[in-house]
């Protein structure tokens, strides 16, 4: 059965059962002796279904208004983050041209590398250049006060990799040790950008003989890290 409801005049309140939905042409639809009256057709209306309607359109706003506001607050936290990615890349790029400058001697006067940044995804993030012209230091977005000093040295030590590229080997039948990365010109370089920025004493005492690679690197990261304090603010 068909579901009806109350529909009355609007002018002379007469009303009477009808379903939800009539046709147009249903005389149920309008009120016939109003109509007379008036010389124009006059509808009636269920004040069931306007109850309805006005709740819904109130539903719709309020829904609408959330979305609204949860769309803004998504644009807000992305504009956000975007400036703060910016703001980072510029405090990079300014520290890289600190420390490219102390290392003039080694690069020869050639233009800084690329430098970009990423989220690291353990405590301390690492880094990695191609020893010509760009270099990637992962920084984790909620920096500790030790990632914020490791970040600094990362990118201290990845722009000496691109001032003293690696060093071919004569003789060397291994290809994984044609070339050396970590020589002692690399970390001579790194040694004096990281005295000359952070104002710090770094000693290769430990060094035995002719022996660089990465034991050196724990070194000079040691020393540094322990002397110097840097701001955790200064790299978000």
């Amino acid at each position: 059965m068909t579901k009806q409801v109350r529909w009355k005049c609007a002018i002379c309140s007469n009303g009477l059962l009808a379903p939800t939905k009539p046709r147009k042409n249903d005389v149920r639809r309008y009120c016939l002796p109003c109509s007379a009256a008036t010389g124009k057709l006059v509808e009636r209306i269920s004040p069931t279904l306007e109850k309805q309607r006005a709740t819904k359109t109130v539903q719709r706003k309020v829904k609408t208004q959330k979305k609204n506001a949860k769309v803004s607050v998504s644009k807000k936290v992305s504009r956000e983050k975007v400036s703060a990615v910016n703001k980072r890349q510029a405090m990079i790029e300014k520290e890289g041209q600190r420390i490219w400058k102390l290392m003039a001697a080694w690069h020869k006067g050639k233009p800084m590398p690329k430098i970009q940044i990423k989220d690291a995804r353990n405590e301390r993030g690492h880094g990695w250049s191609n020893c010509r012209n760009l270099i990637q230091v992962n920084i984790r977005p909620n920096q500790t006060e030790r990632g914020s000093k490791w970040a600094w040295y990362v990118l201290a030590h990845e722009l000496a990799h691109c001032a003293c590229p690696p060093i071919y080997k004569e003789g060397a039948t291994d290809i994984d040790f044609k070339t050396d990365v970590h020589h002692k010109e690399f970390y001579k370089a790194l040694k004096h950008a990281c005295e000359k920025r952070w104002k710090v004493s770094v000693s290769f005492a430990e060094v035995r003989g002719e022996q660089y690679g990465y034991a050196v690197d724990h070194i000079i990261e040691a020393q540094v890290l322990k002397e110097v304090q840097f701001k955790v603010a200064s790299i978000r």
